[in-house]
């Protein structure tokens, strides 16, 4: 279950390879048409309009927050398998959740990432949109920004981290409902703190999490992913509440 962490990065970096691995995983939606992330999202804020404006206004007001609070916030957050990523989902579900203690959580996690990355990545690779970071040459608190290899993060539009986010949350939520203002919570920042990190716009966020909600609306109604909320669901109800500050 280990490799299923590194699978999730892989998913939202949107390498092209792990395309292949998520085609062939399948997830709860294999086998049925798959979602066509170019018909359901908008395209990107054209040049001049308001929400071009506003993105770059938004990208601006991060820059100046390099190493502040909600900068520090992101760089905690920008690698979905990492310690700390996974201490702050935790701390929203109320359980430690790792393939160790929660594998039934963690299952319903990866199918739902395999469900997301290849209508992510069709919208992805149709727009090419440029992130901050590479359109006004300025700093993100990325890690491949950081190692000089900010162009294996890909294109900007949607957002991975948001979508991913969001759709985790909403299906954390069904398993654990008691939980769910603060899971949800942390699906939003999940999406705010890559705005944050200067490697998405805002729209780029929005489309992500819109494309999280279809996934999740459709996989939702399939037996295999109720069945799975309802493991999880077990497993948190007898894990060990987890204490954060």
């Amino acid at each position: 279950m280990r490799l299923a962490l590194a699978f999730a990065f892989l998913v939202v970096a949107a390498a092209p390879a792990t395309l292949g691995t998520a085609q062939t995983r399948g997830g709860y939606l294999a086998g049925q048409p798959p979602i066509d992330a170019v018909r359901l999202l908008p395209p990107p804020p054209e040049a001049g309009s308001s929400q071009e404006a506003f993105d770059r206004t938004a990208a601006a007001a991060a820059r100046a927050g390099v190493n502040g609070p909600a900068w520090e916030g992101a760089i905690r957050e920008a690698r979905i398998p990492d310690a700390a990523f996974m201490r702050s989902l935790s701390c929203a579900v109320g359980v430690q959740v790792s393939a160790e203690k929660t594998p039934a959580v963690q299952k319903l996690m990866m199918t739902l990432m395999a469900d997301f990355v290849v209508p992510m990545d069709q919208a992805k690779t149709t727009y090419k949109r440029a992130r901050p970071f590479t359109a006004d040459g300025g700093p993100a608190c990325d890690p491949l920004v950081a190692a000089g290899q900010g162009e294996k993060l890909g294109f900007s539009y949607p957002s991975g981290h948001a979508g991913i986010g969001w759709l985790l949350a909403l299906a954390l939520s069904d398993a654990a409902p008691a939980r769910s203002d603060a899971i949800r919570a942390w699906g939003a920042n999940v999406g705010q703190h890559r705005v944050d990190c200067r490697v998405h716009w805002p729209s780029d966020v929005a489309a992500g999490r819109m494309l999280g909600l279809a996934v999740y609306e459709r996989a939702s109604k399939i037996p295999a992913y109720q069945a799975d909320v309802k493991a999880a669901a077990s497993e948190i109800a007898k894990a060990e509440p987890l204490a954060c500050p």
